[in-house]
C-alpha cells in the first residue's frame, strides 16, 4: 500500500456496542497487519470482517 493513500472506511452499519478485552503483543501486531493488508481504517473494521469471515464459514460448514 502506498504511505499517500489512505485507507477508506466502507462499514456499513452503525455500532451496537463495544469490546474491551486484553490480547498479546502478537494479537495487537496481527491486528495492525490485517488492518494494512485488508486496507481499512481501524481494527474495529479488522475484528468485524474475522468474524464476518468466521460467521460464514460456521454456517458452511453446517449445511
Amino acid at each position: 500500500m502506498r504511505k499517500d493513500k489512505q485507507p477508506q472506511s466502507k462499514k456499513q452499519s452503525p455500532a451496537d456496542g463495544f469490546i474491551n478485552v486484553a490480547v498479546t503483543k502478537a494479537t495487537r501486531d496481527g491486528l495492525h497487519e490485517l488492518k494494512l493488508a485488508m486496507n481499512v481504517a481501524g481494527q474495529a473494521e479488522v475484528i468485524e470482517k474475522l468474524v464476518a469471515i468466521g460467521v460464514a464459514i460456521t454456517h458452511a460448514a453446517r449445511d
